[in-house]
């Protein structure tokens, strides 16, 4: 009897394992199905630039269900890298199973990418070489849920949207500054089932506890009891959004941020609170910097530049000329170089270097602007290096740690009728 009764609780003890498992699997699957953040799906399926740690990637983004934070950038057709490999791939795949899945496949993006003049217009499948040692193919990139903290932001920049599109965002915007009956219920809804989720989290975590210790491993295994408030406090996690009053009141409103940018450097920024979570914060109508460098022989601009400090893939940023070298001095030992702003728009030049010499310059041009700087030494037609910030408007969403909504930057009109009534 002693032996039946040991087996017994064991097999009582897998059940009870396998059975909360199951609860507890299937109650995150369910919450993670629907707990795409409400931030990002603003921008899901949108033509999207992200840095990631040092480098750009640019293409159509999308979020899979329970992928716990992390997304997919996919590159425009033009953009692939290494398509060469990707029609080897199919071709070589097509010869050796004889599915036409494949050589259909094949010839519908050789077309597309003739199309895009990616490929020469003559080339034809049976020329294309299949050849292991060749670079991969890349389409997309994935961003895992544990690279996020090297997420600096995402932006949809407004000169890469069509005209439609602009127009939806600020119809988008529109309702931000006059909301309807209709949209303020719906907002004070989900306000209310936040609030719900955080009640629910303090009474599953309580209701689950005399569970957790019933079961006799739970006692025994600390760690065994740790994976279950883990997976408690990660399945409950999703359900809803943070309810922030000090943000929840500025939405649609202009506020100030300041941002941890890719460059390490904190800046300052303004723009339209669209939306919070708890991980991110969206801000529409910035002026976004930018930094760019530009190489010079003598006084011509070499071809491809300027171009972007970052690595970038799934884009080419056609960058239009912005500083132009007007004059290079040199005498009594010295070379003076002047620079020219010749974009219509404002530009801070950093620094500049010719050689091994550099020379900060941390100085705002505005439109047929100039400045001179100069360096030691009489340097005869010198490769010269710029590097410098232009701004771009963009809609970008900031992950919450690395952006501090600062405070409003401009009165909402119940505040100003006060303070003008006091004046």
């Amino acid at each position: 009897m002693d032996d039946i009764d040991v087996i017994m609780n064991y097999l009582t003890l897998a059940i009870y394992i396998m059975v909360f498992t199951l609860v507890i699997s299937t109650i995150y699957s369910l919450i993670e199905w629907f707990s795409k953040d409400r931030v990002m799906k603003l921008f899901e399926g949108k033509k999207v630039l992200i840095f990631l740690g040092k480098e750009a990637y640019c293409g159509k983004l999308y979020i899979p269900p329970r992928s716990g934070g992390g997304f997919e950038i996919f590159f425009e057709s033009n953009r692939i890298e290494n398509p060469h490999a990707l029609l080897a791939f199919l071709v070589e795949n097509y010869n050796e199973t004889s599915d036409r899945k494949f050589l259909e496949e094949a010839k519908k993006i050789m077309s597309e990418l003739k199309r895009q003049n990616v490929l020469p217009q003559d080339l034809e499948l049976k020329d294309i070489e299949i050849n292991p040692w060749s670079p991969p193919s890349l389409v997309s990139r994935k961003v895992y849920s544990n690279e996020l903290n090297d997420l600096y932001a995402i932006i949809r920049f407004r000169d890469l949207l069509t005209e439609e599109e602009r127009k939806h965002i600020w119809k988008e915007l529109r309702k931000l500054y006059h909301p309807s009956i209709l949209s303020r219920l719906k907002r004070k809804i989900y306000n209310a089932l936040a609030y719900i989720k955080d009640r629910l989290s303090t009474t599953v975590t309580t209701a689950t506890a005399p569970l957790t210790a019933t079961i006799p491993i739970a006692s025994t295994m600390p760690e065994f009891k740790k994976a279950i408030e883990d997976a408690q406090k990660k399945a409950l996690a999703g359900l809803g959004s943070l309810y922030d009053p000090l943000l929840e009141n500025s939405i649609g409103r202009l506020v100030a941020v300041k941002v941890k940018d890719v460059d390490g450097e904190e800046k300052m920024y303004q723009g339209i609170l669209r939306e919070y979570s708890n991980n991110y914060i969206s801000v529409y109508d910035v002026d976004y910097r930018l930094q760019v460098k530009a190489l010079y022989q003598g006084t011509e601009i070499l071809e491809g530049y300027p171009m972007p400090v970052y690595k970038a893939y799934g884009v080419v940023f056609g960058y239009k000329k912005h500083i132009k070298i007007e004059s290079i001095v040199t005498s009594n030992g010295k070379t003076s170089i002047t620079f020219k702003n010749i974009s219509g728009s404002i530009v801070k030049l950093e620094k500049a270097k010719i050689n091994s010499l550099e020379s900060s310059i941390s100085t705002l041009l505005k439109p047929e602007q100039s400045i001179s700087v100069t360096f030691e030494g009489e340097i005869k037609n010198p490769i010269i290096e710029l590097e410098y910030e232009i701004s771009r408007e963009a809609d970008i969403i900031w992950p919450r740690s690395k952006v501090k909504v600062i405070g409003l930057g401009d009165y909402p009109p119940t505040i100003l009728e006060a303070i003008l009534t006091t004046i």
